[in-house]
């Protein structure tokens, strides 16, 4: 009988996790700020945690959805946080899978005025 059953996780599974995701917030811990150096931080993440068998959906989930994620143990803001993780979007992944971040941001997107509420007398 093997060691690992098809729904087992490998005896190291948690530390592995632990060690990726300690990586990633220590990284993520000093760039408040800066979006593109934390898709950066995050593309290294992904990427590392792939290398170590952690599904994608997982590290994801780890990053910004689980509690406490790794933005959390970050110190990130909820706003932070959810910044982050809109800017998934703008990972790509080469040839091979591997993900990788923008070379820039796109410009925000223009800004609309709030509407306008007008009095009317009826």
């Amino acid at each position: 009988m093997s060691a690992l059953q098809d729904n087992d996780f490998p005896p190291d599974y948690l530390e592995r996790v632990d060690r990726v995701r300690g990586y990633c917030a220590e990284a993520l811990s000093v760039l408040h700020g800066d979006l593109l150096a934390q898709l950066r931080v995050v593309c290294h993440y992904l990427q590392a945690g792939d290398q170590e068998g952690i599904s994608h959906e997982e590290l994801i989930d780890f990053l910004g959805v689980s509690t406490p994620s790794v933005l959390d143990s970050a110190g990130y803001t909820d706003s932070e946080a959810s910044d982050v993780m809109k800017a998934l979007t703008y990972i790509t992944y080469d040839e091979h899978g591997r993900p990788q971040a923008p070379a820039s941001l796109p410009d925000p997107s223009p800004q609309t005025a709030p509407a306008e509420q007008k009095h009317l007398d009826l």
